[in-house]
């Protein structure tokens, strides 16, 4: 045995897959849902098979070659995973010149001279990489293959159930042939039997189906939703979409695409194969006559459904885009609530918003209309077929002895089995169409660019000098004249700058450059030296203090909200940075201080209150770098004096300050400036020569 208990397979599961220094694992740790995932799947069984063929799936999981076990190791074959009875998992790095295996394991680095027997060795490598796109119809297509087994059991589930249904026709059939003719109630006793018997397990087998079916969604539904929240805080900010409410409609459409997937395959690879199953029981009972009449309705019924197709499908596509242009509106007109009501503007949003609801009402009437088309001309066939069946089946059963009476019956049940997955096709369509759709604009969120793109390792350095340079920077938004255009810029660490310049020149920007948010389209932000977009975005955000100029809440609790993002911050460190911001006013005039409730935006607060707490939390990172954006553009005379205080308290000799603001106050903290004008920097020097430049009458060039 390799495992004594189920406790110590998952702990180095936990080490391999969270702590293992091995390139090909540590460049892809799994995320934790994931790992409860795995953690799950090994409590059932730790035979050393079972333990085999877990690891077999995992290497699966992490894109690795497929396992190859092997009893002994070659020292071209490292880095090797090592299965060892009774000690566990380790992983073999090196065969070093006095013949010792060099290994890494749960205990650390250790030294293996011989391994015990009932080892088992496979090799750690990666799967060679393709240069195939990272899309959401790839991250569909690798879910849904990882479960296929799950997928296995239902299906083997299904065919139960269609066999045992068999049963129903093949009782009929006995009953009016055998029953009925020779009076045997007996028989009738036993048939009865062993037919409630059948529909008994078909029911527990319907169950059973079901309860697998929901693992397997559920297992989809972690990862789906997973992979899109996830990608979606990846991306760039300068690449995010514009209309908030398209997007969030975007995102959420991978529901309509896992109940697909699973619907799908249960429909391709049982109900509609399984028609042919009952069709040729069909002709084994009733001959090739009665089986073409149902071949021929059956062929008559697909066309019917396919014919709609096309039509449902670009109906589909129309209505899906009118529902996320309406949940666009929806979203801005809740988020521009109070403008909307001091300006009037209501009844223009309603006539847009019946417009759109209009349009959505057309396309879903026209999408149920050829559905219910379909649905019925299958149902008119279906009856079709029945009768014909039924005359053909009545006229061989007086004229020839090809057919008994009881037969008749069992195939006139048993056509039905043949056409139901028929009926199921137009609502496979419509499901068919949202999921294209879904895919669609899921695959537009993937191609958006992310932080770090093209970068499969960003750099994760310990320590990072707060200096910052440009070189060569142009940045536009989209298609547009550049925003910012700087030949040559450089802040050294511990320097305190400030942003200066007229109304649209870009400040805010450049900002955002400099805090690697956006990434110019030529030219180069560098950090301590190195180039931005080769440092990884979680570590900037740990070593530089962003706040915007529009600060906005999560819902949540206070406390929530100024730890968002943060670790180890003790009740006593807020209360210490809150007196410096006075937040401590905020606190002591809410009953339940740091748990009061925070709605969505943060509606409950001020805006000056926003920017208070906004600037708590700030205070409170272990950052080498504060970027402040109009810092307190909301703020009166005092509190902004404050707060003036506890950033300067809070600036070490080496920290870097960069601000953006209009408010002369706050040139108290800085020790130069930059004035920046449309696509140029202006001025660019000591604090006092550049005041008195601007003083002298030097014109700061406007925007356009």
């Amino acid at each position: 045995m390799i495992y004594a208990s189920p406790q110590e397979a998952q702990r180095d599961i936990v080490w391999l897959t969270q702590e293992c220094s091995l390139g090909v694992l540590a460049a892809s740790r799994l995320p934790l849902y994931e790992l409860e995932i795995l953690q799950e799947s090994i409590t059932n069984s730790i035979e050393d098979k079972d333990i085999l063929h877990f690891y077999d799936n995992f290497f699966e999981l992490y894109g690795l070659q497929k396992t190859a076990w092997s009893t002994s190791i070659l020292p071209q074959e490292l880095p090797v995973l090592a299965l060892i009875p009774r000690v566990g998992l380790l992983v073999i790095v090196e065969h070093d010149t006095i013949g010792s295996w060099k290994c890494e394991g749960i205990d650390g680095v250790t030294s293996i001279g011989q391994f015990p027997k009932g080892t088992m060795f496979t090799p750690l490598k990666s799967e060679r990489k393709t240069f195939e796109s990272y899309s959401a119809k790839s991250l569909f297509k690798r879910v849904a293959l990882r479960q296929k087994p799950i997928i296995i059991y239902a299906a083997i589930a299904s065919l139960g159930i269609n066999f045992l249904a068999i049963g129903t026709s093949l009782f009929s059939m006995q009953v009016y042939d055998r029953v009925i003719p020779t009076e045997g109630i007996s028989t009738l006793v036993a048939l009865s039997i062993g037919v409630f018997i059948a529909i008994l397990l078909e029911l527990i087998v319907k169950l059973s189906r079901s309860s697998i079916l929901d693992y397997a969604v559920k297992n989809m539904d972690a990862v789906f939703s997973h992979d899109i929240f996830n990608r979606f805080l990846k991306i760039r900010l300068d690449m995010l979409p514009k209309s908030v409410g398209t997007l969030s409609g975007q995102l959420q459409s991978y529901v309509s695409i896992r109940a697909f997937i699973s619907t799908a395959a249960l429909y391709l690879l049982i109900d509609l194969p399984f028609s042919m199953i009952f069709l040729a029981v069909i002709v084994l009972l009733s001959g090739l006559q009665m089986g073409l009449v149902v071949l021929v309705f059956f062929v008559l019924s697909l066309m019917a459904g396919l014919f709609f197709r096309k039509k449902i499908e670009r109906l589909t596509t129309t209505s899906s885009m009118a529902a996320n242009r309406k949940l666009g509106l929806l979203v801005e007109s809740v988020d521009n609530a109070e403008n909307i009501k001091a300006t009037g503007a209501g009844w223009s949003l309603l006539n847009r918003w019946n417009g759109l609801t209009e349009d959505g009402i057309y396309d879903d009437i026209e999408i149920r209309h050829y559905s219910e088309m379909a649905t019925y001309f299958s149902a008119f066939l279906q009856q079709l077929s029945y009768i014909s069946l039924v005359a053909l089946g009545a006229y061989l059963v007086t004229t020839t002895s090809d057919l008994t009476m009881g037969g008749l019956i069992a195939v006139t049940i048993l056509s039905g089995r043949v056409l139901n997955p028929i009926s199921m096709l137009p609502n496979l369509l419509v499901q068919w169409g949202r999921t294209k759709i879904a895919i669609e604009d899921l695959d537009r969120v993937y191609a958006l660019e992310r932080d770090n793109e093209g970068i499969d390792a960003p750099l994760t350095p310990a320590l990072l000098e707060p200096s910052f340079g440009c070189k060569n920077l142009v940045f536009a938004y989209g298609e547009d004249t550049p925003a910012v255009v700087v030949g040559n810029l450089h802040i050294a660490a511990g320097e305190r700058v400030a942003i200066v310049g007229t109304i649209g020149s870009g400040k805010s920007t450049l900002l955002k450059l400099l805090a690697g948010l956006y990434k110019p389209q030529t030219g180069k932000i560098l950090m301590g030296g190195i180039d931005m977009q080769q440092i990884a975005r979680s570590r900037l955000s740990e070593r530089i203090a962003y706040l915007p100029q529009n600060t906005k809440l999560i819902s949540g609790t206070l406390r929530e909200n100024l730890l968002l993002g943060l670790v180890g911050v003790s009740d006593e460190k807020i209360i210490e940075i809150a007196h410096k911001t006075s937040l401590i006013n905020l606190l002591n005039a809410l009953p339940l201080g740091l748990d009061t409730p925070i709605p969505e935006g943060g509606e409950s607060v001020s805006g000056g209150q926003k920017q208070i707490i906004a600037l708590t939390r700030l205070l409170l990172m272990q950052s080498v770098a504060v970027f402040l954006d109009e810092p307190t553009a909301n703020m009166d005379d005092q509190t902004e004096r404050k707060l003036m205080q506890a950033i300067q308290e809070h600036l070490k000799p080496d920290d870097t300050l960069v601000l953006v603001t209009h408010k002369p106050a706050l040139l108290a903290l800085v020790n130069r400036i930059i004035v920046v004008g449309p696509q140029k920097i202006v001025l660019d020097g000591p604090k006092e020569a550049v005041l008195a430049q601007l003083s002298s009458g030097v014109k700061i060039p406007q925007q356009g």
